[in-house]
């Protein structure tokens, strides 16, 4: 690794502020579950493109293998090596609320799924909160884990995690740097003395940069002092990672870039990201069973111009999402069309399947909550309603899966999805009552009773 200089660390930490909040100290029970008294774990998981509804839904008896059904993978024993529909809870009716309320919605609304806020909202997303907020990364390396594939841009419609202040987090996604961020400092072997020297050089850097930062304090205006102080936190995480204990796990092999020369959307990495996607999910489950990090987020990319479905249209974007036409009173919708966005869903279904399969055989999906939640429901008409939403685990016995839940109204209007995230705060041992923004308190305000059974 090259030796940082001062100017290049203060510019990487302007885009690690994102790593932000000064840990609180959490009580005994916080994090762990009620069953086993081990850590929980969060992850977070954007799919693209919302869902053809009509193959997406269960059937009678909590059926989600029936022929064309976008969830199969998650009854798939064959191909995940186990059933996960135990595992599942499918919520149907549930509202992006606080972004609708202010006009968040359509491609803008990834911002209000983890943070159950809309534009206007300065608080953190679900993982940032009880991994920096409430402390409950305090034990990892790193307190949390922000992924993705194909697109590393921070813009409100291409983002999900949020430090408090509404500083949008950039993603990892590129495998090799994830390996090296995650899987570097914990090898060992004929690296150890190179890595400490890494160490030293790093922690030098960051002394120079605190007295720096401790001149700037006192100089500058009481307007700037906010940012100061969320660099002086960032500060902290960064030191945490340069100087804990190494960890004995076993780390995966390198990925091996060959595989992916190519990265991002729009610049040609588009036939890799089914390779970078499996990557990516393997790299976070041996993350989460090597208790480097108990939260993480990852944003799923979507098939345009991948080439992986034979004969299925180059802009999914536009020939497929925009082109769903839904079943409606008095309107038969078009199957076909339902077949098409379908295999988008089933494909990213697919990989969500993987993600469980990887924290099964690493054993920690018991501890494990997985959120799964799209911008929209709709995408033909943009709408930020009953987005499709599955809850992964039953989060140390807080939650009773299996069961499909329907909170649809007779006007088309759901629940607001803040209220799962106060629901995940408390089966935490977080004991919240409101989660996000709005200037209507009845949206973010409440957990999801249904959710226990």
């Amino acid at each position: 690794m090259n030796r940082p200089t001062r100017r290049a660390f203060l510019t990487a930490l302007g885009a690690s502020a994102a790593l932000l909040g000064l840990p609180a100290r959490a009580t005994q029970a916080a994090g762990k579950s009620a069953i086993s008294g081990r850590p929980l774990r969060f992850i977070g998981v954007y799919m693209p493109h919302g869902r053809a509804h009509e193959l997406w839904q269960p059937r009678e008896n909590f059926d989600i293998a029936y022929p064309g059904s976008t969830l199969a993978a998650f009854d798939d024993a064959a191909g995940h090596g186990r059933s996960f529909r135990d595992r599942l809870l499918v919520l149907d009716g549930i509202d992006l609320a606080a972004g609708i309320a202010v006009g968040t919605t359509g491609h803008d609304a990834p911002r209000a799924i983890f943070t159950g806020s809309g534009a206007d909202g300065k608080n953190a997303s679900i993982e940032q909160f009880l991994a920096f907020e409430r402390g409950l990364g305090a034990e990892t390396p790193h307190a949390s884990l922000t992924l993705g594939v194909g697109n590393e841009q921070s813009d409100i419609g291409a983002n999900v995690s949020y430090a408090r202040g509404g500083t949008p987090i950039p993603k990892w996604i590129d495998p090799s740097r994830t390996f090296h961020e995650l899987f570097g400092g914990v090898l060992g072997g004929a690296r150890e003395e190179e890595l400490a020297r890494e160490r030293r050089r790093g922690r030098s850097v960051l002394d120079a940069v605190r007295a720096d930062l401790t001149r700037l304090r006192s100089a500058a205006p009481s307007s700037e002092r906010p940012k100061l102080e969320q660099h002086a936190e960032s500060l902290r995480e960064i030191e945490k990672r340069l100087t804990f204990a190494p960890r004995a796990c076993d780390a995966p092999g390198a990925p091996d870039p060959a595989r992916f020369p190519k990265l991002r959307a729009y610049g040609g990495g588009e036939p890799y990201f089914d390779a970078i996607t499996d990557l990516q999910i393997d790299l976070l489950a041996r993350a989460m069973a090597c208790d480097l990090t108990r939260f993480s987020t990852l944003f799923l990319g979507d098939l345009t111009r991948t080439g992986l479905v034979p004969d299925y249209p180059a802009d999914v974007h536009g020939d497929v999402a925009h082109r769903y036409d839904a079943k409606r009173a008095n309107h038969p919708g078009s199957p076909e069309s339902w077949e098409r966005l379908a295999q988008q869903n089933r494909y990213t279904h697919g990989k969500i399947a993987r993600l469980l399969q990887r924290l099964d055989e690493a054993s920690v999906l018991d501890d494990t909550v997985v959120y799964c939640s799209s911008d929209m429901g709709d995408p033909a008409l943009h709408s930020s309603r009953s987005v499709p939403t599955l809850l992964i685990g039953d989060a140390g016995g807080a939650f009773k899966p299996g069961r499909y839940l329907d909170f649809r109204g007779e006007r088309g209007n759901g629940v607001p999805n803040n209220r799962i995230l106060v629901s995940i705060c408390q089966a935490f041992g977080v004991p919240v009552e409101r989660f996000g923004h709005s200037a209507d308190s009845k949206i973010v305000t409440g957990a999801l009773a249904e959710l226990r059974g």
